[in-house]
């Protein structure tokens, strides 16, 4: 039999089990609406991406620039540079060329002359003064007069730009990958019984 007192216990914890209930379904509810956290992210930097080497590259880079820069003396050196003394390549072959032809035609003359039994043309073997010596040695008509004069003045003017061609180089900067150039004398044939001298080299 249920008396009065095991009634009010009874009801007692009908009553707190109803409400633990209620609030623990509350609780899951709230926490079923909620979105899940994110999981935290560790960043980690990670090294730049370099550029691939041009096709064929080894090593050290070409050389680049100009071979071959004006330079005085005092001034600084460029890196990848170096000082120099050449030759003046502008004057040197010009004067070759005008002194070197007019003087092989001259002699090649000369010497068909004197074959032909004038002795007085063997003057003309001499380069720039020949062609006035043989004014003095030989007996000639104004046309050829004014050759032998106009002969003699174009050597003198081939020469004039060959020797200080030579003779007065040039300071330059150099490229270090350069070679350097060279002009060394040589014999050349200017006819079947004679010879001369004349230049070779690289520039």
């Amino acid at each position: 039999m249920w008396n009065r007192r095991s009634l009010e216990r009874w009801s007692l914890a009908v009553a707190t089990g109803v409400v633990v209930s209620a609030s623990g379904s509350g609780q899951a509810r709230a926490d079923d609406g909620a979105p899940p956290a994110a999981p935290a992210m560790q960043t980690q930097s990670l090294p730049a991406p370099q550029a691939p080497p041009p096709p064929g590259f080894h090593g050290a880079l070409p050389a680049v620039g100009p071979k071959v820069l004006p330079w005085r003396e005092g001034e600084p050196v460029l890196p990848g540079y170096h000082p120099e003394t050449r030759v003046r390549k502008g004057l040197l072959i010009s004067g070759a060329i005008v002194f070197g032809t007019v003087y092989l035609f001259t002699a090649i003359g000369g010497g068909d002359a004197v074959y032909r039994g004038s002795p007085g043309y063997a003057a003309l073997f001499v380069p720039c003064a020949g062609p006035f010596i043989t004014l003095a040695t030989t007996r000639q008509d104004d046309l050829e007069t004014m050759a032998l004069v106009l002969d003699g003045l174009v050597q003198i003017t081939g020469a004039a730009l060959l020797v200080p061609g030579l003779l007065v180089p040039r300071s330059v900067l150099v490229r270090d990958d350069v070679s350097q150039p060279f002009v060394l004398p040589a014999p050349v044939a200017l006819g079947p019984s004679s010879a001369g001298l004349g230049l070779v080299g690289r520039f």
